[in-house]
């Protein structure tokens, strides 16, 4: 780890333009590995944040009962309401609705004895698996129970239910849980995970996602300036029908990606409010989002994977801040490799525009993140997991191997 003198910004940028193209060698120099532990997977850690010691991921004995004690995923949690998410310096929430108590009504309780029942009677089954000791459980169970009566209100085709891990072991061992609050969403019996944020609107946004129609129609100006204004991040493709081959691919595309809403139209109108010629080639992919580099063409081929892999690559915003939150859309982009910010909040507004504007020139090559270095329950782990102590200012170049070990270029910049 090599210290620096102090760089002016315009330096900083010149010098990150000038270092970064190193990590997208297929063999970058000088990679050594993290130094804390090796053997604990990167993702597992900011899933688990909040531990004191983030554990591998196994079962301990219950010193009360000799239940499984898988990992509480926030060991510091407190009751009150407004640490649902963390410090002051947390993710705004003000979009979401905060339901104050738990009306389980619509919940169902499984157990050993009903489970194959159940998931063999419904065909769409989102199943919570839980600790009553887990803070993040307790946290959840408001909003778990208000999407359920939310879904079941709208007639959705979906049962939301939940199984106590303490009392069903070897129903939990099954399904993999290691960790609390695991969440499966089971289409025909088959589980795949939820890791989107514990909130009602977020838990019904996914799930009418999964059961509604893969790609939605934009027929008028009207509906489509709602979704520029409205949606986050959108993808539009201007085709020449509505139905046929060209749809089929964007409908499959669609359901490989969980967290953007995909859209099509046959209008020069909307295609042009979505900034796309209305004389260009069809089909034609854009993908629109609320920031500065809001807009990125799709030059790809026109087939599901292609898509989806473009889609996933680009949703995010040119810095991301590491959070539990983010994780799963960083760790499960299909960029691997990855330029770290390490600062304290106070310090990050001077060097997050740098950051940015490098981002600009690597755009689908590398992830750019922020890490909170004084965020306790993400910043600090992080930090320690690759052996950063102190408050210094950092940028990282991470490789993002899935093999046993993790590496990182040691030419990091102390600035």
């Amino acid at each position: 780890m090599a210290a620096m003198p102090m760089p002016t910004p315009r330096s900083l940028l010149l010098l990150l333009l000038l270092a970064t193209p190193f990590l997208l060698l297929p063999h970058a120099a000088s990679a050594s590995a993290p130094t804390s532990n090796p053997d604990i997977d990167l993702e597992y850690l900011i899933k688990n944040a909040g531990l004191d010691d983030a554990p591998a991921a196994t079962a301990t004995d219950d010193p009360e009962d000799g239940a499984p004690n898988f990992p509480d995923l926030d060991a510091d949690y407190e009751d009150d309401e407004e640490d649902l998410f963390g410090d002051d310096d947390g993710p705004e929430e003000s979009s979401h609705s905060h339901p104050s108590a738990a009306d389980e009504a619509h919940v169902l309780l499984l157990t050993a004895a009903n489970f194959t029942a159940i998931l063999g009677a419904r065909r769409h089954v989102m199943v919570e698996f839980y600790a009553p000791w887990c803070g993040h459980c307790r946290a959840l169970a408001p909003h778990y129970a208000a999407a359920a009566s939310a879904l079941a209100a709208d007639g959705v085709d979906v049962a939301l239910a939940k199984v106590d891990a303490t009392e069903e072991h070897e129903l939990a061992q099954a399904h993999g849980v290691q960790g609390y609050p695991t969440l499966l969403f089971f289409i025909d019996g088959v589980p795949r995970d939820y890791a989107g944020e514990r909130t009602k609107d977020a838990i019904v946004a996914w799930i009418s996602k999964k059961l509604g129609p893969a790609v939605q129609n934009l027929a008028a100006v009207g509906e489509a300036e709602k979704v520029v204004t409205g949606d986050d991040v959108a993808v539009l493709a201007f085709l020449d029908h509505l139905s046929g081959a060209h749809s089929d691919e964007l409908a499959a595309a669609s359901r490989l990606e969980d967290t953007v809403s995909f859209y099509q139209t046959t209008s020069p109108d909307v295609a042009k409010l979505f900034h796309i010629d209305p004389e260009a080639k069809r089909p034609s992919v854009v993908l629109l989002k609320k920031e500065e580099e809001k807009l990125t063409v799709f030059d790809g081929e026109f087939r599901a994977s292609a898509i989806a892999e473009f889609v996933s690559a680009n949703k995010i915003p040119l810095i991301t801040t590491l959070t539990q939150e983010t994780g799963p859309a960083i760790f499960d982009n299909p960029i691997k490799k990855q330029i770290l910010l390490f600062a304290v909040a106070k310090e990050s507004s001077k060097f997050l525009p740098i950051i940015k504007e490098t981002a600009k020139s690597f755009k689908g090559k590398l992830l750019f993140v922020f890490v909170e270095r004084d965020n306790e329950e993400v910043g600090e782990p992080v930090a320690n997991y690759f052996g950063i102590t102190g408050n210094e200012t950092t940028v990282l170049a991470y490789t993002g191997n899935e093999d046993a070990k993790k590496f990182f270029l040691s030419s990091m910049l102390a600035i």
